[in-house]
């Protein structure tokens, strides 16, 4: 009797034990951050939109990976002064051969547009307005910079020969669109 008791209560503790981690294993809902519920990292003294898109928590690795980009070599680049903000992080290719810094600012697309009108070029992504901006005075750059619904994404990507020489000028914005479409679809939609 005292055995079968023993190997009832095993046999109980072991269920419990099974279901308890199998809900462990489980998310909670109420647990997980989404970009639209988290407070921004910084908060500038403008009344712009608050940055809803943080490129070092958003872009997940897997992203960065198809992109070409280390995730492993990421490094801030927030810029914020009062008036608006510009949450970053910067990348490395494995090969050391694109730098790239991802900015999501609260300025309009606007701004950006006028901003850099002499050197850009109308272009979409993924069904979202962008512009690509190509300044030849510039060497070894070129900048993407996509609207969202709090301002801007932008991408500007430097290009290292390695060997003390410019790249050529076809190589600048080589597959800078590709990668903009690869990290798109994780800024929040707007209203």
């Amino acid at each position: 009797m005292k055995l079968s008791k023993m190997v009832l209560a095993a046999v109980s503790l072991a269920l419990l034990a099974g279901c308890s981690t199998e809900k462990a294993n489980q998310p909670d809902p109420e647990s997980v951050a989404t970009p639209t519920s988290r407070v921004p990292r910084h908060v500038d003294k403008s009344d712009r939109p608050q940055v809803a898109f943080d490129p070092c928590l958003d872009i997940p690795d897997s992203a960065l990976v198809e992109a070409g980009y280390d995730p492993l070599s990421e490094a801030n680049a927030d810029f914020t002064p009062d008036s608006y903000t510009f949450l970053g992080c910067g990348y490395d290719t494995p090969q050391r051969r694109y730098v790239m810094n991802v900015l999501s600012g609260n300025i309009s697309f606007a701004e950006e547009q006028e901003k850099k009108k002499l050197h850009s070029t109308s272009i979409e992504i993924n069904g979202r307005r962008a512009i690509l901006i190509f300044d030849p005075g510039v060497t070894d750059a070129c900048d993407l910079t996509i609207e969202t619904s709090y301002g801007i994404l932008g991408f500007t990507r430097s290009v290292f020969q390695g060997n003390g020489q410019h790249a050529p000028e076809s190589e600048w914005c080589a597959g800078l669109e590709d990668t903009a479409r690869i990290i798109e679809p994780f800024i929040p939609k707007g209203d």
